[in-house]
C-alpha cells in the first residue's frame, strides 16, 4: 500500500500538467469567448467549444505523466502492479476533481451569472441535452476518465514497443479512420449515425466508461512487460 501511496504522490506532485495548465487554458479560453461576446453584444445565445481543450489536456496529461513517472517509479523497485494501481487512482481523482470543477462552473454559469452577463454557453453546453447537473458530472467524469486511460494506453503502448509500436498503431488507427469515413461517405451514414448518438446519450456515455476500462487493462498488460 505505501507503494501504491508513493505512485500516487509522484504522480500528484506533477499538479501543472494534471490541474494547473489545463485550467488556465479553460480559463483563458473562457475569458476570450466572454470577451468576443460582450464586443459583438448579441441577445440570442454565444455557444463555444473551447471546453474541448480540457478534455483534450486530459488525454495529453495520461500520456505525458505516465512516461515521466513509469521509469522513475520501476527505478525505486515499485511493483509493475503497484504502479498500474497508483496510477489509476490518482488519475480518478483529477478527473473527479476535474469534472466537477466543470459542473460548478456550468452551474454559475447558467444558474448564477447569466452566461457571464453576456449568455455565454462554455461550461454548460449540456444544459440543451439535460440541464439535471448531477447527470453533467456524470457525463463529464465518463468523458474525462476516458481520455486520460486513452493517454495512459498510448504511454504505456510506448513503454512497451517504443516509437515503432506507436508508429505502428497510429498508422493502423489512421488506416482504419480513413476506411470508415470512404463507407460513411459512400452509405451516406454521417446524419444518420450523429443523430442516433444524439438521442442516445447515455449509450455513448457507458460506452466511454467501457473503453476507459479497456485502455486501463491494455495499459496493465503493456506495463506488466515493458522494459525501462
Amino acid at each position: 500500500m505505501n507503494s501504491v501511496k508513493a505512485v500516487m504522490n509522484t504522480h500528484l506532485k506533477y499538479h501543472f500538467t494534471l490541474f494547473t495548465m489545463p485550467w488556465m487554458v479553460v480559463i483563458f479560453s473562457l475569458l476570450i469567448n466572454v470577451s468576443i461576446a460582450a464586443m459583438v453584444n448579441r441577445t440570442e445565445a454565444f455557444n463555444t467549444g473551447g471546453i474541448l481543450s480540457i478534455i483534450i489536456f486530459m488525454l495529453v496529461a495520461g500520456i505525458v505523466n505516465t512516461a515521466q513517472t513509469f521509469p522513475f517509479s520501476i527505478d525505486l523497485s515499485i511493483r509493475r502492479k503497484d504502479y498500474f494501481t497508483g496510477t489509476i487512482m490518482a488519475f480518478l481523482i483529477a478527473c473527479i476533481l476535474t469534472s466537477s470543477l466543470m459542473t460548478l462552473f456550468s452551474f454559475l454559469e447558467s444558474q448564477v451569472t447569466g452566461g457571464w452577463g453576456y449568455n455565454v454557453h462554455f461550461f454548460s453546453l449540456l444544459d440543451y441535452i439535460n440541464p439535471n447537473k448531477f447527470w453533467q458530472l456524470w457525463c463529464y467524469f465518463s468523458i474525462l476518465v476516458s481520455g486520460m486511460m486513452f493517454g495512459f494506453a498510448i504511454s504505456s503502448l510506448f513503454q512497451r514497443a517504443g516509437k515503432t509500436g506507436l508508429y505502428a498503431f497510429f498508422t493502423i488507427i489512421g488506416l482504419l479512420l480513413t476506411v470508415f469515413a470512404l463507407l460513411f461517405t459512400q452509405f451516406n451514414l454521417w446524419a444518420p449515425v450523429f443523430l442516433y448518438l444524439g438521442g442516445h446519450l447515455e449509450i455513448v456515455i457507458w460506452s466511454m466508461l467501457v473503453l476507459a476500462i479497456l485502455f486501463a487493462a491494455s495499459s496493465y498488460f503493456l506495463l506488466r512487460r515493458a522494459a525501462v
